[in-house]
Parts: structure tokens; sequence; C-alpha cells
């Protein structure tokens, strides 16, 4: 008989729940668990938000279901992996989109910044602890050991890859009843932190850093953001950050999965999302664009709705009111 590869799509009953119809609820909930985010809803009607979820030592499962559309930007702080969502959801990565598909899974890695346009529905994910998948990656894969880069990806499964993630995460499930035994609690967690770790090393959304540091991207990353008002260009970053342009561009590619000057302009728009919640008159939307660098308010308002859900202008409308 074949061994059952269905996920577990909803929440058992012993899950702990959080549910509202208040925005500002849902952000202020989301952003305690996984950091600082922006969430536009579209659409009329309640909201009808709920969150459930399962925690062990190392581990989360979490099922969110929203009675409407939504626009989600920000990063994780631990690796996630996104096994059920909506049909029609779209994740935005620097200039690469993908659609979510039936028969493949999406790993958000921590501190890349994606945008998940999403339509109403159930989606579901679990989470890892940073310390403890890269233990297990660097157990398994020398290559890795040293300077381990986690990639956001889209990732296609085949049968087996489907039927060892599906049985891990069923039989943490279970194992999180509150009567379980604790050491099968232990087993079964550390059988999900393999499958994952298996299943990035094989589609090689775990690899070994390329030609830059972590610690000079780290370094680079806080002076741009020191100096996002400030003129810049790729001859600057490189002398910053030590290197030559093709060592920095290969750098940001691996670890950001985007260019040196995209994450400049990526991080332009989100200290103007900042600008235009706080702005007060006389600032306007271009007056705020071209402080930033940006020459064209058309080009500025594609590239902030692309990345927030909403044009600049409804963004400076909502904070006015």
């Amino acid at each position: 008989m074949a061994e059952d590869s269905s996920f577990p799509h909803s929440p058992p009953p012993w899950a702990q729940r959080f549910r509202t119809d208040d925005l500002d609820e849902v952000r202020a909930f989301v952003a305690a668990a996984v950091g600082d985010h922006s969430r536009i809803v579209r659409g009329t009607g309640p909201l009808g938000f709920e969150q459930a979820s399962l925690s062990g030592k190392s581990a989360t499962v979490g099922w969110v279901r929203s009675g409407l559309s939504s626009v989600l930007h920000g990063a994780v702080r631990d690796p996630t992996l996104h096994f059920g969502m909506p049909a029609g959801s779209i994740y935005r990565t620097g200039r690469r989109r993908h659609l979510a598909v039936a028969n493949a899974v999406t790993f958000v890695a921590p501190g890349w910044h994606y945008t998940l346009d999403r339509p109403p529905g159930v989606s579901s994910a679990f989470t890892i602890r940073c310390e403890m998948l890269a233990a297990e990656l660097a157990a398994r894969d020398p290559r890795v050991r040293f300077d381990p880069v986690l990639r956001t990806r889209s990732i296609a499964l085949d049968g087996d890859a489907r039927s060892g993630l599906a049985h891990a995460l069923r039989d943490f499930v279970m194992v999180t009843k509150p009567a379980a035994d604790r050491t099968a609690f232990a087993h079964a967690e550390a059988r999900l932190i393999s499958a994952l770790a298996g299943l990035l090393l094989a589609r090689e959304a775990a690899v070994r850093g390329q030609a830059v540091a972590a610690q000079r991207i780290a370094d680079l990353e806080a002076w741009i953001e020191a100096n996002l008002e400030a003129p810049i260009c790729i001859g600057q970053l490189c002398a910053v950050a030590g290197v030559g342009e093709r060592a920095l561009q290969k750098g940001f590619e691996c670890r950001r999965g985007m260019s040196p000057m995209r994450y400049v302009m990526e991080r332009r728009l989100a200290h103007a999302r900042r600008k235009l919640e706080l702005a007060r008159e006389p600032e306007n939307v271009t007056h705020i664009a071209l402080r930033l660098g940006f020459g064209h308010a058309g080009r500025f308002a594609v590239l902030y709705r692309q990345t927030y859900g909403e044009s600049p202008s409804q963004t400076l409308r909502r904070s006015r009111s």
C-alpha cells in the first residue's frame, strides 16, 4: 500500500488559537511572532483572521485562515516552509516571481525580504530554529559547514520527497497532544528537522556562501541603511565592502536573492513607506520619492505597489486619516 502523502492542512483540536477581525491586532500578533512586516487587506466584509499553532522546542507548525485577500511584505526570523497556500498565491523576491502550485512548497530563508500576495483561504507553514537547522545541515554536508547560506526557493516535490515530509509533519502534529510522550515528541521533532534539511540540500536551497563573507554583507547592509537618502552607486558599495563588482554581485545574489543595487532600491522603498506613514504637510509622495533617489514618480509608484500591495498615495491617505 502506498504511503499517505497528504499534508496536515487543518489544525487539530488541541492547537493554540488566535482569532480577530481587527487588522491592527493581526499586525501586532504576527509582528511579535515573526518580526515587523506590512499587511494590506483587499475587499470588504469580515477579516475572519484565525491562526492555530503547535510549538515544540525547536519547531512550530501553524495554520492561518483569512476571509479576505492580503498582501504581506517582510522577512522571517527562522527558516520557514510554506506547504499549503491558497491557489493563486504569488511570491516576489527581488525581480523573481513565482506562483504557489499544488505540487510544490516554498522555502523562505531568514532575512530574505519577500512579498506574498495571497487570496482568502487557509495557508500552512512550519518553522525550525536557525541554529538547529544549521547544525543538521553542517553535519550532513561538509560543503556548507563553515558558511551555510539558506536561499528562498519554490521547491517541486516528487513522490518520495512529498511522502517523507508529510509523514514527518503528521508525526509532529500527533505528538503535540497534551498527554503525548516527551521522548516520542523529541524523536518527531528531530525527524521534521531532518526532513527539511534533506529537502534543502537536495534542491540547493542550502549552499555554501560565495565570494563575500556574511559579515561583509551585514556591514554593507548597515551602511546602506544609514545612507538611503544619499546618492549610491555600485562603485561605492564595492569600496565599502572592500571587494570587486563581480564578487559583490555574486555575494548578494547568493545571500539575498538580488543584486546589490536592487537591494538598495528595496530598502529605499521600505524607508519611503515609513516616511509616508509618518508624513505631515507639506510632505507628499513626490517629495519623498525624490529625496530617496527615485527620479520618476510613476516608476516609483509601480515598484511600491508591487512590493506593498497599495499605491504610495493610498499609504499617505491612510496615515493622515
